[in-house]
């Protein structure tokens, strides 16, 4: 029985001489069944929609899939193309953003808008993420971004289970397999920087201590610089590297999150003292911002001294 019935029933009611009692209780009936259809109508509305959208799809993005041989792990990479990508030659900068499980959409939404203004230049975004759940992805942030094994390592003053120590495995993957997949695929040019946050901080500090050649750029928020007692502190102290190409480097963190803002000060002022010629570096410790809040100002501030053209 539809709304359409009901009605025509209530008027068949009225013509035929029922009591006007029974008929208030007919038309209450009728109106509590009318709204039930209401409700279940959209009900249905909204498990169509959902059935029908259940993937929010970002604009002038492509997701593929790579398995890299040095650690088995199969990557969902998130391609994030300027606009009139497809509709020009020219060549673009990358932008690697490590822990796009998480951040894709909030870093493509800043880029945007940063282009718009003319306050960077039109870059390709590739996200690095796993397409797993969110327990499954903590873990293989742990393996990947972690310099060697730690495995007594606790954090919150707790036992940390997750894995540990596959950054060199990690690093091979971009550089032996992504890199050249973007390259073969993508018009980009050699200029390549670089985004991470917390264990991504501390991932970007190894990486550049290691193999600063593969990145030019440095966007590093709040590095997780206490990992295995102050490694990376004591490694960037007893390093001999030589930036053979110029080479920017932003770091940032919250005033409220005193340990790691003590210790980025530490590495930049150790970094400082190594004379770099070629390093050209700026760091920020954000007044009222934690180690999540860090990110908004943090990422679009950074974004902004990594691609201008004078030295501050």
């Amino acid at each position: 029985m539809n709304k359409h019935i009901i009605i025509i029933f209530v008027i068949f009611l009225t013509s035929c001489g029922i009591p006007q009692s029974e008929f208030d209780i007919v038309k209450t009936e009728n109106n509590a069944l009318k709204k039930h259809i209401d409700s279940i109508e959209h009900q249905l509305n909204t498990l169509e929609y959902l059935v029908d959208n259940s993937e929010v799809v970002l604009a002038n993005t492509k997701v593929k899939e790579l398995t890299s041989t040095y650690n088995g792990q199969k990557y969902k990479i998130n391609i994030k193309f300027p606009n009139g990508y497809e509709n020009r030659s020219e060549n673009y900068p990358v932008l690697y953003v490590l822990d796009a499980e998480t951040n894709f959409g909030g870093v493509s939404y800043i880029v945007q808008r940063l282009i718009k203004d003319k306050l960077i230049p039109k870059v390709l975004i590739v996200g690095i993420a796993y397409g797993t759940d969110y327990d499954e992805f903590y873990k293989l942030r742990s393996r990947d971004l972690t310099p060697v094994e730690d495995k007594n390592l606790r954090v919150g003053g707790k036992q940390y289970a997750d894995p540990t120590g596959g950054a060199p495995e990690f690093t091979n993957f971009l550089e032996f397999e992504l890199f050249p997949f973007i390259a073969k695929n993508y018009r980009v040019k050699e200029e390549r920087a670089i985004y991470g946050h917390s264990y991504g901080g501390l991932y970007g500090c190894y990486v550049m201590l290691k193999k600063p050649y593969l990145f030019n750029k440095y966007l590093l928020l709040s590095p997780s610089l206490w990992f295995k007692d102050n490694l990376l502190i004591k490694e960037v102290k007893e390093a001999e590297f030589n930036l053979k190409k110029p080479t920017k480097l932003y770091m940032a963190s919250g005033m409220l999150e005193m340990r790691i803002q003590n210790l980025q000060m530490d590495f930049v002022f150790t970094l400082n003292s190594k004379r770099q010629k070629n390093l050209e570096l700026k760091v920020d410790v954000m007044r009222n911002e934690t180690h999540r809040t860090v990110f908004g100002p943090g990422f679009t501030n950074g974004l902004r001294y990594l691609y201008s053209e004078k030295k501050e």
